[in-house]
């Protein structure tokens, strides 16, 4: 079920929706639902740390582990996994 809702853009934000809403002959409303979805995503994706490398699907996929990456940085480096700052986590507590 849709609802109805009333939303201040700026003006070019207007009018990108418009021009991919003729691009794609779809209304504004399709695009913004679209682009949520894909937020969604990206948003979820994050959330997993190693979702990219399942989607990779390569000889690699489940290989490694978390562990593997933050005891060798040369590994994840070369994977482009970015481990949370342990430094940071120490002074938290």
């Amino acid at each position: 079920m849709k609802k109805k809702v009333t939303l201040s853009l700026k003006p070019q934000t207007v009018a990108m929706l418009r021009k991919a809403g003729a691009r794609r002959a779809k209304p504004m409303s399709a695009i913004v639902d679209e682009l949520m979805e894909e937020l969604e995503k990206k948003e979820k994706a994050k959330e997993d740390d190693f979702a990219w490398l399942e989607e990779m699907g390569t000889w690699l996929s489940g290989k490694f582990t978390k562990k593997d990456f933050e005891d060798d940085p040369r590994l994840a480096y070369s994977f482009g996994y970015k481990p949370k700052d342990k430094k940071k986590k120490a002074k938290a507590k």
